[in-house]
């Protein structure tokens, strides 16, 4: 498809140091974007940003802060910035496609627009502590953000009633705030003629949080696919962080009869144990829903019995960096982290279900055959794929997806000599680099860094038959003239 959009910007910065001890800057702009509606094109941002430097301040010497620190400098801004990323060029238009029925042209309806549409907003506030001791060989920087994002913009999913294209629309659908800290250190561990060792780390705790919804939305949903007529994985809703994952309670499979128990959530608030067995295959009185004397139970859902099973952002990442250089030669080797977050195996789902799929060795090795068998795979029955959870999401198939990873190894040799300099070339540098090494995780799947869709926000954490990401390995020059 052909598109066509424009973006325009204006915008000034002044700055200001005074002796190098105190420094303000400050910054405005006014940015324009074709694919919102007239009246709503344009946004006013800015922001300003203060540090003072007390390493170089009189009192600084003199005083015990001088003999700890050989840096010190505090440091506060506050921004307001727009985005309007995942916006299409034509969003805020109702658009027409052509096409052919048998001979004759036809005409249809291909997308809703939004001509309400407005820029999202983010109001940034950050206030941090930059020092460094040993001669700056050890330099540290730690600080705290808090993020107000407003006229938050996100593809909600519609009724397929209402006849809108894909059955999403892109909306300004609330707020939500991000805050936490970040720490980052530098040491310059090993600094000679021919070799040197250089470390950095970095970290990051983050809270999230969605603050209110439009009027008259309470949730939004998200779904394993690009439809509503995919199974519906997560829910956007106030007081959760974004794309929550959302799903009935399992509590295990029942030792004396093989059938998986779920948590049924009754009117009153409290909370009953309920069985399933699957069609006729279950003898009188077993089969279908029921609590544990028999009594039939009505069928679970989501609507009704849905818990939050766990947020699918994590809670702290980070990274650790090696850098090695000995003459000629160079080592690099880079380490990231995820900690504190969930993930939905759908691809299990699929592994265990019991109609015309593919079952994984573990349900042969590992499924339900007498009374008294301690397993989490129920007694096999034909055609049944809500035991499995293909059906709707349950809590056996949320797992943690807390993850180390060797993200990159690489060595290099540097080429310097008289020769290479005599036909132009001032260095040349030859290397080999290995990019995602090695995953260090609980997670069963395939990789835990992996969503089946990808960067949206309201349905993270979804992998359903995801490819995981390749180790690549790669072999080059860089040459410099």
């Amino acid at each position: 498809m052909l598109f066509e959009n424009y973006f325009i910007s204006f915008f000034g910065r002044a700055n200001i140091n005074w002796d190098r001890r105190y420094f303000i800057e400050f910054s405005g702009r006014r940015d324009g974007y074709s694919g919102l509606a007239a009246g709503n094109k344009y946004g006013n941002f800015g922001g300003a940003s203060l540090m003072w430097n007390l390493s170089r301040e009189g009192f600084f010497e003199t005083s015990f802060m001088g003999d700890a620190f050989s840096d010190l400098r505090l440091k506060a801004s506050y921004g307001k910035v727009g985005n309007i990323t995942g916006v299409s060029s034509y969003a805020s238009l109702f658009l027409y496609g052509t096409g052919t029925y048998f001979n004759q042209s036809t005409l249809f309806f291909n997308q809703a627009g939004n001509a309400a549409l407005e820029w999202e907003t983010s109001n940034k506030y950050d206030v941090g502590l930059a020092f460094a001791i040993l001669d700056d060989r050890l330099q540290f920087d730690l600080s705290y953000y808090y993020n107000d994002v407003d006229g938050l913009i996100l593809d909600v999913p519609q009724s397929p009633s209402k006849g809108i294209p894909g059955n999403s629309l892109p909306q300004n659908i609330g707020s939500l705030i991000n805050y936490g800290f970040e720490f980052e250190m530098t040491s310059y561990n090993i600094t000679t003629r021919d070799f040197s060792w250089v470390t950095d780390f970095n970290f990051t705790y983050m809270e999230n949080e969605v603050t209110s919804l439009v009027e008259g939305t309470e949730y939004i949903v998200g779904f394993a696919g690009t439809t509503t007529l995919n199974e519906p994985t997560n829910r956007t809703m106030v007081g959760y962080p974004i794309g929550m994952l959302w799903g009935i309670e399992t509590l295990g499979v029942c030792p004396d009869t093989g059938r998986r128990m779920f948590n049924r959530i009754n009117e009153d608030g409290s909370n009953t144990v309920v069985y399933y067995g699957h069609g006729s295959n279950w003898p009188e009185g077993q089969a279908g829903w029921r609590e544990a004397d028999g009594t039939l139970s009505r069928a679970l859902t989501e609507e009704e019995d849905g818990v939050a099973l766990g947020s699918p952002i994590p809670r702290f990442i980070g990274g650790l960096e090696n850098s090695f250089r000995y003459k000629n030669w160079d080592f690099n080797i880079g380490v990231t982290f995820a900690l504190d977050f969930y993930i939905y195996n759908g691809t299990i789902t699929g592994l265990r279900d019991m109609r015309f799929w593919q079952n994984e060795a573990y349900v042969a090795d590992n499924y339900w055959k007498q009374p008294g068998d301690i397993t989490d795979i129920p007694k096999p029955v034909w055609g049944d794929n809500i035991s499995s959870g293909n059906t709707f999401v349950q809590s056996q198939n949320v797992e943690r997806g807390d993850y180390l990873k060797v993200r990159n190894l690489s060595v290099g040799y540097s080429l310097s000599n008289d020769f290479l300099r005599g036909i132009g070339i001032t260095n040349a540098r030859i290397y080999a680099q290995l990019f995602n090494v090695l995953t260090i995780t609980g997670y069963s799947g395939a990789d835990p860094e992996i969503s089946s869709m990808g960067d949206t926000n309201i349905a993270p954490g979804v992998d359903r038959n995801s490819v995981p990401q390749a180790r690549t390995i790669s072999l080059g020059a860089n040459i410099s003239f």
